[in-house]
């Protein structure tokens, strides 16, 4: 279980157990991840419950995040002054790749208090700032976001379906929806998506390249 820690012991937790380096996709940032010389690459479950730290998710770059990202900044006048949502947000890096591409604002949000505040780190490590939520946003009706970006999200299929009805309400709501999917084999094949691009991005803890799988960007039809 994960343990309360104030914003203070979460920053220094995260500088004490990462590197800053860049994601395979993305060389032109920097994020504090977990590598092979940090060690919480090699912590055990056991190890980790003792810390009470939960699943350190926030230090990896996942593919569809990655792609998406890499997406963004190559895309960057689809992006340049919108208002973002960043959706179950982790690291942040499709968060930061708005920013760089010139978001008017960007909401990070990620029910996990870690996942906030290493958002907010590689924000400013990369010379951009961005707002985050611990709030579970899931079935809310929201306003003032022109669009809405995820990345990795699909990892179970329960939770897509629920994730992805959502995002259908928020596009209907005029909400552009853009989603990052590594082939996880999650989403409905009824879903009404359509790819905008495809990448091979590492593979989930690959931080060197070694093992690339297709990631695909979405964006999510209006219905």
């Amino acid at each position: 279980m994960a343990v309360n820690r104030s914003e203070s012991e979460r920053t220094a937790f995260i500088l004490q157990n990462t590197r800053l380096v860049p994601p395979f996709l993305c060389p032109e940032m920097r994020l504090h991840l977990i590598t092979e010389l940090c060690p919480l690459w090699h912590a055990t479950e056991p190890e980790l419950a003792v810390l009470g730290i939960g699943d350190p998710y926030w230090g990896f770059c996942w593919a569809g995040g990655q792609a998406l990202a890499r997406y963004i900044l190559d895309h960057g006048d689809e992006f340049s002054g919108k208002r973002v949502l960043d959706f179950g947000a982790g690291c942040g890096v499709e968060a930061v790749a708005a920013m760089m591409s010139g978001a008017r604002s960007v909401l990070a949000a990620d029910i996990d208090p870690f996942a906030a505040t290493a958002t907010q780190l590689n924000a400013r490590a990369n010379g951009v700032s961005v707002e985050t939520t611990t709030e579970d946003l899931i079935g809310r009706e929201l306003s003032g976001f022109d669009a809405v970006i995820a990345g990795d999200m699909f990892y179970d299929p329960a939770f897509a379906r629920k994730v992805l009805s959502w995002f259908s309400s928020l596009g209907s709501a005029g909400m552009e929806v853009f989603l990052g999917d590594p082939s996880r084999g999650n989403l409905p094949p009824a879903a009404a998506l359509s790819p905008l691009a495809v990448y091979q991005a590492t593979a989930d803890t690959d931080l060197a390249g070694k093992h690339l799988q297709r990631t695909t960007v979405y964006a999510l039809k209006s219905r």
